[in-house]
């Protein structure tokens, strides 16, 4: 990822360990934070890299070719819109804010390489 895009929405990517099936282990969590909340409230949700890959970019790549196309996309918490080059994010009050879609697409992309990295989402680790 684009280290401008990075400190633009103050991008954060961290392995988190956490309490896990009570006594018996703890999980590795893959983190993003970012300056815009609806972006990673969204993102939290795509945790799956090959629906990342079958669904999200997909759709993000159509948007991109076509200005005239408007394609939605949801989360639970959070709903997107994307068109002309931009994506809008919506909470369940309304709109809240937008953003370029290339941004968004590169970030989407450094989310799943992320993700893709060891130590793999949902790896176990007892100590």
């Amino acid at each position: 990822m684009d280290q401008n895009l990075v400190n633009t929405y103050e991008v954060k990517l961290e392995n988190k360990t956490m309490k896990w099936d009570g006594f018996f282990g703890k999980k590795n969590c893959k983190i993003i934070e970012t300056n815009n909340y609806c972006l990673t409230c969204f993102l939290i949700c795509w945790k799956s890299v090959s629906e990342i890959n079958d669904s999200l970019l997909p759709d993000i790549n159509e948007a991109l070719a076509d200005a005239d196309l408007e394609i939605e996309s949801d989360s639970a918490p959070v709903d997107i819109i994307m068109f002309k080059n931009t994506v809008d994010f919506y909470d369940r009050d309304g709109y809240v804010n937008s953003m370029p879609l290339k941004d968004f697409k590169e970030i989407v992309i450094g989310w799943r390489d992320f993700l893709n990295r060891h130590p793999l989402n949902g790896a176990k680790v007892y100590f």
